[in-house]
């Protein structure tokens, strides 16, 4: 073969990306990432992150520092209006699973992530993907827009909904029915505020679901009683299907939908006091995968939204892409000396995170129409309240155990290293 840039060739400097590209510097495999963006502005608002993506984290020596600037949740008020439905404690959460649910703004973790990837050292800022080049007897070949290429034994789109990859793996296989990840109807506005002054004590780590008559909104704590946001409203009027991230917002835009709507952190409990005080605020429309095709193609792989994107009702799109990452980095650990059978490699790592992400997607529209009341057959609002309202905690926490004891690793990395898991073992 002819000669290669890297190894690896990750497309995408997002959550999934850089995760990926964080094992592979500490393995000593060589990667690129390439990003589009010419620098990394802060986006979006904030995230969760779960047990189930932690652990790997903590692996690769994030999760200490992801400590210092998250907030861990230790309530969730779920209410109906301004009528509060329940309150679920979740301090047996990190006892049960080995970690809590953490909250953070979104770019502080983004930047825990860039750094830990190597920041400009292996992450090539301002290079748009056009195509993606999988010829026999040569590496693969990813072409940027100004002609340059990189290449490398496999490379891995970890570029989104929008993935420059996915289209090229479309284009190979002479498949012409376009993106099968498709508009859901709903748009999302969140924004992340500064401290909310009026709040002490009791309200940090308090998460709050607010389920109103027209719309839906979840509020989540990070440090110091800040708050992130995200409401979710069906899109009306003439919204742009092909678009993700909206050009423009304003917290104005936002108060036309929530600003008269109860809130119990909100002074004089207006949420619309809460907007005011926003850093920032984004609006996207909600997209999700229809068709699930596979997650690979010969030495090309898709990872995170590329491959998998869901509604983010239940908060998994950036844990499931830090699983992809686990998964996938654990097959590149243990079969490194063989990546001229990179496709034998994709192919595990395809039948492995499949099936999982399916399931975890379906879950995610289900719990959708749970959330927002729109079961079959009028049910919905009548087992949203008594699934809200009447079950106690320990169930929650409980059921969630399908979800939240999965918590992929890359064994080569804990094989010099006595520090105990989270369930008391040494990891393997």
């Amino acid at each position: 073969m002819a000669a290669i840039d890297a190894e690896i060739i990750i497309v995408g400097a997002g959550i999934g990306g850089l995760t990926l590209a964080t094992i592979c510097r500490q393995l000593g495999i060589s990667y690129r990432v390439l990003e589009r963006t010419e620098t990394l502005q802060p986006v979006g608002a904030g995230i969760s992150l779960a047990p189930n993506a932690l652990r790997v984290l903590d692996q690769l020596s994030i999760y200490e520092k992801l400590l210092q600037a998250s907030q861990k949740l230790r309530k969730l008020q779920i209410w109906r209006n301004n009528r509060r439905w329940n309150t679920l404690s979740l301090d047996t959460l990190e006892p049960t699973y080995g970690y809590p649910i953490l909250s953070t703004e979104r770019h502080n973790f983004h930047r825990l992530l860039y750094a830990a990837a190597g920041e400009g050292e292996d992450v090539v800022l301002n290079s748009k993907v056009v195509d993606v080049i999988d010829a026999p007897g040569e590496p693969v070949r990813v072409v940027l827009d100004n002609g340059k290429e990189f290449r490398g034994h496999i490379v891995i789109g970890a570029d989104g909904i929008r993935s420059a990859v996915r289209r090229a793996l479309l284009k190979k296989n002479d498949l012409n029915q376009g993106n099968t990840i498709q508009f859901t109807g709903r748009v999302h506005f969140s924004g992340i505020t500064s401290p909310l002054r009026n709040c002490g004590a009791k309200e940090l780590g308090v998460a709050n679901w607010m389920l109103y008559d027209q719309a839906i909104l979840t509020t989540w704590p990070c440090q110091d009683n800040r708050q992130w946001y995200i409401g979710v409203k069906k899109a009306e009027g003439d919204v742009d299907k092909n678009r993700s991230v909206w050009s423009s917002i304003t917290p104005g835009d936002i108060k036309t939908v929530y600003g008269r709507a109860f809130h119990p952190f909100a002074e004089g409990g207006q949420f619309g006091n809460i907007v005011d005080k926003s850093e920032r605020v984004i609006a996207s429309n909600v997209f999700q995968e229809v068709e699930f095709p596979s997650m690979y193609d010969g030495r090309v792989a898709l990872l995170g939204d590329a491959a998998h994107s869901m509604t983010s009702f239940f908060g998994q799109g950036g844990c499931q892409a830090i699983e992809d990452a686990a998964v996938l980095g654990n097959l590149l650990a243990e079969n490194r000396t063989s990546l001229d059978s990179a496709h034998e490699l994709l192919s595990m790592y395809a039948k492995t995170r499949e099936s999982r992400t399916k399931d975890l997607s379906r879950f995610s529209d289900s719990f959708a129409l749970l959330h927002t009341a729109q079961l079959p057959y009028g049910t919905g609002p009548f087992l949203r309240w008594l699934l809200y309202a009447l079950v106690p905690t320990w169930f929650w926490v409980s059921y969630l155990g399908w979800l939240y004891r999965y918590q992929p690793t890359v064994a080569a990395l804990d094989s010099n290293s006595n520090k105990p898991s989270a369930y008391g073992k040494k990891k393997a």
